[in-house]
């Protein structure tokens, strides 16, 4: 590696929290987060020699993440057409169902219920990071952790509220509220 190399492998891993919170953000498929940080950072290395390491990263940054998620998402879709089917048919029922009563209610509540099932350190990450829309890093500075750790804490609030939401409906679909 060169020094250029060395200085853009640098300042790359500084903003690597940063890369991996925007990577969640548009990470449209579990454990995709990984997978769009490491091909963002082999880019970025491949192209070093273009950007201008004097001025802030974090949009170029971002922008490439954003880039590189669509792309993965894009192949991810090519190679698993069931997805996008099931998709299309979600999109089909949905427009179908357009004269009736919303049906969503019912699942908010059940929402609502899993929520509250959560440990209290749970229910301040989704809090904070849906309802008060502050970043992994912010998150981890207030609440004394490191960005990669609130990213996995999410990922699997984000897996209990599924699983939790799942049984409910079936089980019926009552929330207890």
């Amino acid at each position: 590696m060169n020094t250029h190399e060395t200085r853009a492998a640098q300042l790359f891993l500084s903003h690597h929290d940063f890369v991996k919170g925007v990577a969640l953000k548009y990470a449209p498929w579990p454990g995709l987060m990984d997978d769009i940080s490491q091909q963002v950072f082999l880019e970025f290395i491949a192209k070093e020699e273009r950007w201008d390491l004097e001025k802030d990263l974090r949009p170029l940054l971002a922008t490439m993440t954003r880039h590189v998620a669509m792309r993965l998402w894009r192949d991810r879709t090519r190679e698993r057409p069931e997805v996008v089917q099931k998709l299309a048919d979600h999109i089909r029922l949905l427009a179908e169902e357009r004269d009736l009563p919303p049906r969503y209610e019912e699942e908010i509540g059940i929402l609502r219920s899993c929520l509250m099932k959560l440990p209290e350190k749970s229910r301040e990450l989704v809090q904070l990071f849906y309802y008060s829309d502050v970043s992994t890093p912010e998150i981890a500075e207030q609440l004394d952790m490191k960005s990669d750790t609130v990213c996995r804490a999410l990922s699997r609030v984000r897996d209990k509220l599924r699983d939790c939401i799942q049984r409910e409906l079936n089980q019926g679909g009552h929330a207890h509220a």
